[in-house]
């Protein structure tokens, strides 16, 4: 590595955060961390074992409008159903990528037959701010299996699984709204490593899920969100333990933020109009591709 080391800033341990009987881990936003232009939201859930005849996730239908979700499968499976009529379910290692854009009803959920035998679930979901100029796009989804996303070997043990830009000689299969989006998951052994090089004038996301790692020398627990400088442009990472780490990075938006629950826009009006545009049926009609 030629390029000087981004400095570390801050570490942001990821707090809970309750939603009926689950657990949900949050390290953004946070007290520590209450925006990072462009992302603006990422939970960490599990790992958590479910029994069998479970009930399942409770993330029911819901709408969203004016940015894009991402969810990582690290354990399990998970079931996406939305107004558009998309229907799909990823395992461990793969990755569904909802654009809501102007507006999309949607369910995540255990699928049935994982309710009914139990199993492990662990998970990341991680919010995209859209730029004003293409917030009312239509909708998109997108469901990758773990086979269909391209997995480089890193030289120093370990793997690199490319979601969404370039990585690593690799593409990923994503296509996102938002600018110059690059995601990845980084799997290490203990004592493995891997380095890369991010433009300064880029936002990193670098999030370690599992395990303890030294990131720019520094050490970092599981669960940690871990903020850089401006300064710089190099990351090296070394696994104290086998670990996971999630890494994103994009140009920042520098555009007004309004939320409101699941509404992203850049004025109160915006959200006020997607509030009225869901009651009218505007976002579509959520039909289950089956009951409950």
């Amino acid at each position: 590595m030629t390029a000087p080391l981004r400095p570390i800033t801050q570490l942001v341990p990821a707090t809970p955060n309750q939603a009926e009987d689950l657990l949900i881990m949050q390290p953004l936003p946070s007290d520590q961390l209450p925006t990072l232009d462009p992302f603006l939201l990422l939970h960490h859930i599990g790992p958590v074992a479910f029994a069998p005849d479970n009930a399942g996730l409770p993330f029911g239908p819901h709408p969203h409008r004016g940015f894009e979700t991402v969810t990582l499968v690290l354990e399990g499976e998970v079931e996406h159903q939305d107004s558009r009529g998309n229907h799909g379910t990823v395992g461990a290692g793969g990755v569904q990528w909802m654009t809501a854009a102007r507006g999309i009803i949607h369910a995540e959920n255990l699928p049935p037959d994982f309710r009914r035998r139990g199993g492990r679930l662990e998970l990341l979901q991680l919010w995209l701010n859209l730029p004003a100029a293409r917030k009312m796009e239509q909708p998109a989804y997108q469901n990758l299996p773990a086979a269909a996303l391209p997995t480089v070997a890193l030289a120093n043990c370990g793997k690199l699984t490319a979601v969404a830009g370039e990585w690593e000689g690799q593409r990923g299969p994503v296509h996102s709204l938002l600018p110059g989006v690059r995601l990845a998951v980084v799997h290490l052994p203990a004592g493995g490593q891997y380095a890369v090089v991010i433009p300064a004038a880029e936002t990193v996301l670098c999030y370690l899920a599992r395990g303890e790692a030294k990131l720019n020398g520094q050490a970092v627990p599981a669960q940690t969100l871990v903020m850089f400088g401006d300064k710089g442009e190099g990351i090296e990472l070394l696994a104290t333990t086998a670990a996971v780490l999630l890494l994103a990075a994009a140009p920042p938006l520098r555009e007004p933020v309004v939320q409101q629950g699941p509404y992203v826009m850049n004025t109160t009006t915006q959200v006020m109009e997607a509030m009225r545009d869901y009651a009218l049926g505007r976002m579509g009609v959520f039909i289950p591709h089956y009951p409950g």
